[in-house]
């Protein structure tokens, strides 16, 4: 909800999101086995409604990212560490860790250098999903790659006609992070699941 009452997200928005987390769960079963699938229909629908949501309002609500943790936990050790429950805890508790720890890091250096934040807390826990999801393995690429497609995209606003960028400008980062999880995320299992 918004400050003044209304949701974040319209119902045919939150449609859309659902839809496409269907799309790619039907779309994930030609490749992948029942669990990998479904773990990944999870992810597509969280990350596409942070994605939108952080898009349009620039926070990314607690109901969405605090959720995503132990579930991406509970996806890692089902489809990568189904004989050893316990490799596949501690490789996602590590990769939250490592990632919520960084980012918030990150964010206390920003603002005791330059006193405004440049991270927000929202920002801190989807760092967490992803080491969550990802490990810390592909912590490294997956953040290079959020951070290169947001540029990108500053790049691309700052050059049309009509838009100035300046540094006080708000970018809702998480936009960012979100679709780079679930790709990481994709990435990750066609790697690891055999096809012949």
């Amino acid at each position: 909800m918004t400050d003044d009452g209304a949701p974040l997200l319209s119902r045919t928005e939150i449609g859309g999101c659902v839809a496409f987390a269907l799309l790619v769960t039907i779309a994930s079963m030609i490749l992948l086995p029942p669990a990998a699938s479904l773990a990944t229909g999870v992810l597509a629908l969280f990350m596409a409604l942070i994605t939108l949501t952080d898009l349009r309002h620039f926070i990314i609500p607690d109901l969405l990212s605090l959720p995503a943790v132990p579930l991406g936990a509970l996806a890692n050790i089902a489809v990568f560490h189904g004989e050893d429950w316990m490799a596949g805890l501690s490789e996602s508790l590590l990769g939250a860790v490592l990632a919520a720890g960084t980012f918030y890091l990150l964010r206390a250096l920003w603002f005791h250098l330059r006193s405004v934040e440049g991270l927000g807390l929202g920002d801190v826990k989807l760092a967490a999903v992803a080491g969550a999801w990802l490990g810390p393995g592909l912590l490294a690429p997956a953040c290079l790659a959020s951070a290169l497609s947001g540029l990108l995209a500053v790049l691309l606003l700052a050059v049309r006609p009509g838009r100035r960028i300046g540094l006080g400008d708000e970018v809702p980062f998480g936009s960012f992070i979100a679709p780079v999880i679930l790709l990481t995320w994709g990435w990750r299992i066609l790697d690891a699941v055999p096809f012949w």
